[in-house]
């Protein structure tokens, strides 16, 4: 059972659904309950086929699911591509100087194209309860947690105290669809080829899986690791002179 409190105080509650299994979680444990709950969903245009097929199976449980779509491939190509280390050549300031590859730090890319866009349209909306799959497990401090109020909005975090293997065991028991992808690696990526995020460690399973983006996604590492590594040799010369 969950303790549905937080829902019974607003009239309008908004989902934010990944596609990833916390998200799949939370939709699980409120499926008695999603006619009251619209379930919104960002494609980024570069999700993993793993990943749609989450969204669609989501579709079926849940009667109010707005889907919101965008380009974040495009605004890279505009843009710069992500990256978890910037070097000054591929800031847009050293471009004036450079002729590398313009880079943007990679929460710059995700808050454009990922963050901004749901949360947006969730406020035009007019909810007042945002529902996350949010667990303390997964960063070492949560923006916000469980409870919270920011700007008359609540956030509820209904698994924000479960383990990984907790939220797997729960998906196993209520019978939702298996995802491969937690059989390789903990999170799921929100954009398959994206060159930063280097933890989650995609390399290994694009390429057993996925030939084609893991080519795209190696590409655009390269590309990074170019630049970066132009940096951290100056980096290191200064480091051996002390």
């Amino acid at each position: 059972m969950i303790d549905i409190a937080p829902l019974a105080r607003h009239d309008k509650a908004a989902l934010c659904f990944s596609g990833g299994k916390d998200s799949v979680a939370v939709l699980y444990l409120l499926r008695d309950h999603l006619h009251r709950i619209t379930v919104y969903h960002n494609d980024t245009g570069d999700l993993l086929p793993e990943i749609m097929e989450q969204v669609e199976h989501a579709k079926t449980l849940a009667p109010n699911f707005v889907h919101i779509h965008g380009d974040a491939r495009g605004w890279t190509a505009a843009n710069g591509m992500p990256t978890d280390l910037l070097p000054f050549s591929a800031h847009v300031v050293g471009q004036a100087a450079a002729q590398g590859p313009r880079m943007v730090q990679r929460y710059e890319c995700c808050f454009t194209n990922l963050m901004a866009p749901i949360w947006d349209r969730i406020v035009a909306d007019g909810n007042t309860l945002v529902i996350r799959g949010s667990k303390t497990v997964d960063v070492p401090r949560l923006p916000v947690q469980s409870g919270a109020v920011v700007d008359g909005i609540e956030f509820w975090h209904p698994i924000q105290g479960w383990a990984h293997t907790r939220v797997m065991g729960y998906l196993r028991d209520v019978g939702a669809p298996h995802n491969r992808l937690y059989d390789h690696m903990t999170s799921a990526p929100e954009c398959a080829r994206c060159p930063a995020w280097w933890g989650e460690k995609r390399g290994a399973y694009l390429k057993r899986y996925h030939p084609e983006l893991h080519r795209d996604y190696m590409a655009g590492l390269q590309v990074v690791a170019a630049e970066v590594t132009a940096s951290l040799v100056n980096l290191r010369h200064e480091l051996e002179a002390v």
